[in-house]
This record gives structure tokens, sequence and C-alpha cells, in this order.
């Protein structure tokens, strides 16, 4: 039993150690042990053996984690009290650190968590940065994926197309329909986007918006200063498209 070796033990995390040494991660041993987390010792992918490049023959594939801790090329698992030591979990790699550290010149860096679970984010796919529409157009297409880690369903995706100030819904499409909690997969989304006529002027420029809130109801932040880190990481923000009317002569 499982729980049992938790209780009993104190062991917390699994360790996966792969060919490329010295290159290894970890995971919380409830992740590991969660019938419903889906964790898999993989050697095959779409029914056949998975390719080298894909880190066959035998992966680690966590769902709703980072992709760092689903460890290529298995060599070893072992349990432990203690996360991995590697610099890819230890280290600074893989460190949300406050925004007032501006350098990692003696911080102790055990202070702060190892990123597991990511944040929810979201992606307008269609139309590309810097497309250009006809004054005529009243309405646009739009598509993109919307995703949360650990498992956390999309509830809902918000679009704007005059730069925050007014909104609308998109339509969830594939992958909407995934369990609770155990959403692995992007939700696709689309939505036909009504612009209004003080900006279907000709060379006006457009910030189309895209958020998303998952089924913890957390939201995206408005700008990456809300999130900033001295790596960069776990950058949610809302994502911006510059779009453009075009002009009469064009």
């Amino acid at each position: 039993d499982g729980s049992a070796l938790v209780e009993n033990s104190g062991v917390a995390h699994v360790q996966f150690f792969g060919a490329d040494a010295p290159y290894d991660a970890s995971i919380p041993i409830t992740k590991a042990l969660d019938k419903f987390g889906d964790v898999l010792v993989a050697y095959q992918m779409n029914g056949k053996p998975i390719p080298r490049d894909h880190g066959g023959p035998v992966r680690i594939v966590v769902p709703g984690h980072v992709s760092a801790r689903s460890v290529k090329w298995l060599e070893r698992i072992a349990v432990s009290k203690n996360e991995s030591g590697s610099s890819w979990q230890s280290g600074y790699a893989y460190k949300g650190t406050p925004p007032n550290i501006k350098s990692f010149d003696g911080v102790d860096l055990s202070k702060y968590k190892s990123v597991q679970e990511l944040p929810v984010q979201s992606l307008i796919c269609t139309p590309k940065a810097g497309s250009s529409i006809d004054a005529e157009e009243d309405e646009i297409e739009v598509k993109g994926w919307a995703w949360a880690g650990g498992g956390r369903n999309i509830y809902r995706v918000d679009l704007s197309i005059d730069g925050g100030k007014t909104w609308c819904q998109a339509d969830l499409k594939e992958g909407s329909d995934q369990p609770y909690n155990r959403a692995w997969a992007w939700t696709l989304w689309e939505a036909a986007v009504c612009i209004p006529p003080e900006l279907r002027k000709a060379g006006t420029e457009l910030e189309l918006i895209v958020r998303a809130v998952d089924s913890s109801y957390n939201h995206q932040p408005e700008h990456p200063d809300l999130v900033w880190n001295l790596r960069g990481i776990l950058n949610n923000s809302w994502h911006r498209v510059k779009l453009f009317v075009k002009a009469e002569d064009a």
C-alpha cells in the first residue's frame, strides 16, 4: 500500500534518473501514487516504441507538471525524503523567486519551492500578429488554445479587440470535455469577435487580447511585471496580438 509507505517512512518524493546524467528530477510521491494522477513509465507512443528523440526506450510522463519532471531515457527510479538535488530542480533553473531578487549571488535557493504545476495560460493562434483586416469587416475569426497545470480544466476564455476595454467569451471546443481535474491536454477555443465601428477606420491599430480562467478560478495577470522574476519563468500574462485595419490605398 503506497499510502502506508508515505505515512510510516517519511518518504515524500519520487526521483527519476535519466541516461543523460547528471540530469534527474523528482515529483511529490502523492502525485506518483495518485490513481487519478496518470503518471506513466512509458515505453510506447501511439502504439509504437518511443523514438530516441522523444526519450525512448523508456521515459517518465508526468501530466499536469512542468515537462522538466518527465525525465527521458529513464535508467532508475528512487523514493526519497528529499526532492532531487539536481540543478534543474534545486538550482535556480526552476525556482520562481520573488521580484526583489535581482541576482542569485548569495541567495539561499532552498527557501523557494521548485516549479511543479504551471499556472493557467492561453494563446492566440489565428490571426497572426501583424495581420491586416479590411475596414469593411465587422468581425474576425479568432482561434487558440488554453491550458492550466495540475489537470485543472479551462472554465472560460475571454477576448478583447480594444486592448481590454470590453470583452467577449470564446466557445470552448476540443478538450473542454476532459474529466474534472484531469485536463492534461490543451483546450481549444474559437470565437467571432465583433469589431466596433469606431475601430474599423483605415490605418487603425487593434490590440487583440486573450485571457483564460481555470477550474480553481485562477486568472491570468494583465502584465508581465506582476509575475516578474529573475529567470523570467511562469510568465502567464495576457497574450496580446497587434492587428491593423488596411489603409484605403492598400
